[in-house]
């Protein structure tokens, strides 16, 4: 037996903020990914972060079982500490691998369930791109339809605690809490309804300025003057992490983006990770 189970992680968030009573948080799905293998020829468990290790114990327990009889094996291209849902991506691809290797039925919910239990998460194992309250786990929307989009990622360095950050993050509510963001949110809604990535792309940049006060990125003014300059739509950031992204149409030239991003990466003394896709989320699972 041997089951493969992957989920993307994301460049940072569409958009993330505080309307209408609650945080909201709008996934940013790419093709970059966390894989889990689990298989009858192998034992023992390698690549399980505490996290991860968590979701294997939290599933084994909903299925009333305490220990896992085969071999479990997480790798994944997403850094950690970043803002690219590594985490959380982690944990859904466990717990499906775990509930695919008893041949138990499962759900985005279930995985949401054990992943809020252990950290605020991002919805990167729902299908399409969610509009969701990532502390509470409830999915406000889900789109099916993604943009067609291409970021450019970009590192300022260093690292951020997902649990710490949010905990901080609790007492600062009434900087979350106005007309403009209310105003955000239906602009996104509006913009991924329409399928229309230059307002989806113009939205992105508002919600990362909006987080300067909260999570300062000091490179990031420069970098989308320069990015306006060569033509990209917009720009995002991680909320809660070091990640910025620059979207550019799919139709742009994608040789002629990473050498732009490669100059500008070493002018302003970032890292450039690469051009990724915006995606859908969701989980895949494979199995021989």
């Amino acid at each position: 037996m041997e089951i493969l189970v992957r989920v993307p992680g994301s460049c940072g968030e569409l958009v993330q903020g505080w309307a209408e009573g609650e945080p909201f948080l709008g996934t940013c799905p790419i093709d970059k990914y966390t894989t889990v293998e689990v298989s009858s020829d192998f034992s023992g468990q390698y690549g399980l972060g505490k996290k991860s290790q968590m979701a294997l114990s939290l599933t084994l327990s909903r299925l009333g079982k305490t220990e896992f009889p085969y071999g479990i094996r997480l790798t994944s291209e997403l850094s950690q500490g970043k803002g690219m849902a590594s985490s959380s991506a982690d944990i859904a691809a466990v717990v499906v691998a775990v509930m695919e290797a008893f041949c138990q039925t499962w759900s985005a919910q279930l995985i949401m369930e054990i992943a809020t239990s252990i950290e605020p998460t991002d919805g990167v194992f729902c299908q399409g791109i969610a509009l969701m309250n990532h502390i509470t786990g409830y999915v406000m929307t889900c789109y099916k339809n993604v943009p067609a989009l291409n970021v450019a990622i970009f590192d300022i360095g260093g690292m951020v605690d997902t649990c710490e950050f949010h905990a901080q993050r609790k007492t600062k509510k009434e900087m979350y809490s106005s007309e403009a963001m209310s105003r955000m949110l239906a602009d996104f809604r509006a913009a991924m309804d329409a399928q229309d990535e230059v307002a989806v792309s113009r939205v992105a940049t508002q919600s990362a300025f909006f987080n300067q006060d909260n999570l300062y990125k000091k490179e990031l003014a420069a970098l989308w003057e320069l990015g306006k300059e060569a033509g990209a739509l917009g720009v995002n950031v991680a909320h809660s992490g070091t990640v910025i992204g620059l979207w550019w149409p799919c139709q742009a030239d994608k040789k002629e983006i990473i050498q732009w991003a490669e100059q500008s990466a070493r002018y302003l003394s970032l890292k450039f990770m690469g051009v990724a896709q915006l995606q859908a989320g969701g989980v895949e699972v494979r199995r021989t």
